[in-house]
């Protein structure tokens, strides 16, 4: 079954792939640049990440038993950023447990600057609180 530790240990294994951080920033925007982001038109104030040099929207909704999570950015970085939380949980029935470490296990917080880290703590952030239909 697909899990976030499975996707978890696949991302690991393709940045493990390619070697130092400037060939990893390479495939994170390979990454921002495959995935299919969030129509303009669903682009909306209430899906805005605030503190993002570039406009970004995550939008997170439980669809029946699964998450579903779209975004979109105009940055090249941050909507690569946008593509690893895609790639992370979009489609999962679970997403408790290992969200807080993610930063660590994907060693971003070293390797991007102090305001990008933060754009995506509030992306987890919203996965983490995005309320389940009752």
């Amino acid at each position: 079954m697909d899990s976030l530790e499975t996707r978890l240990a696949s991302m690991l294994e393709e940045l493990e792939i390619v070697g130092d951080w400037t060939d990893k920033y390479r495939l994170l925007v390979e990454w921002g640049e495959a995935e299919e982001p969030l129509p303009p038109d669903e682009c909306l104030p209430e899906w805005e990440v605030p503190g993002c040099s570039s406009p970004l929207w995550l939008r997170t909704r439980w669809t029946g038993p699964v998450l579903e999570v779209k975004g979109a950015s105009t940055g090249l970085l941050p909507r690569s950023l946008v593509a690893v939380v895609v790639r992370l949980f979009d489609g999962l029935d679970d997403v408790s447990g290992a969200v807080p470490a993610l930063l660590d296990k994907l060693d971003l917080r070293r390797n991007l600057s102090p305001t990008r880290g933060m754009v995506l703590e509030r992306m987890l952030e919203r996965i983490r609180k995005t309320p389940r239909p009752a």
